[in-house]
């Protein structure tokens, strides 16, 4: 081959590496770039849903059923119906004994008006009477039922041991459940510090 011919086709090979370098570079085949560089197309994120409870949250399970309370006391400066039971009604003859903060047995100064009891029964044979022990609101249920209990007991003694025959006497405890004044004052509470008498005639 002669130098001429070998010439051209050095020429032309030159050429072709030429067009071929200048060609492709526009396209997206460059070839010192590699594969990592590219960015992956995102796919949106999903939220993945919260994993159930398997149990539930605790739940307050008391033991006993819940404690049933009087019926709500009348507004302030009424006093609450007395209801009788059992044909028992109250007369407006026999007094209230009133109790001082505390005081849970029968006074010297309940006297007069525990005699003025007794003698209204032994001038009606045929009546039986039913002593209601009260407290004021303050303290709690328990302490009050308890203080009312002893305050009609106490009077109930004092009948029984100036004569009144056991059957013909009763006693009951209210605490502070049927208050005659609803105020929160000194005065309307001592009146609610009573035991009341209901009698049931023949």
């Amino acid at each position: 081959m002669g130098d001429g011919t070998r010439s051209v086709f050095l020429t032309f090979g030159s050429l072709v590496m030429v067009i071929a370098l200048t060609g492709c570079s526009g396209t997206s085949w460059q070839f010192w770039k590699t594969s990592s560089t590219a960015e992956a197309p995102t796919s949106p994120e999903v939220a993945s849903p919260a994993p159930e409870r398997t149990t539930a949250e605790p739940v307050l399970v008391t033991s006993h059923p819940p404690v049933t309370t009087a019926t709500p006391a009348p507004a302030a400066g009424t006093a609450a119906a007395p209801a009788s039971s059992n044909g028992y009604v109250e007369l407006p003859g026999l007094a209230d004994v009133r109790f001082r903060s505390g005081q849970v047995t029968v006074g010297k100064t309940d006297v007069k008006t525990l005699d003025g009891i007794m003698r209204w029964l032994k001038e009606h044979p045929g009546s039986v009477v039913m002593i209601e022990g009260h407290t004021d609101d303050l303290g709690t249920r328990e302490q009050n039922l308890t203080v009312a209990e002893k305050r009609a007991e106490s009077v109930m003694r004092y009948l029984v041991s100036k004569g009144l025959e056991p059957k013909r006497i009763s006693a009951i405890s209210y605490g502070s459940e049927r208050p005659v004044c609803a105020e929160k004052t000194t005065t309307c509470r001592a009146k609610n510090r009573r035991a009341r008498f209901l009698v049931k005639q023949p």
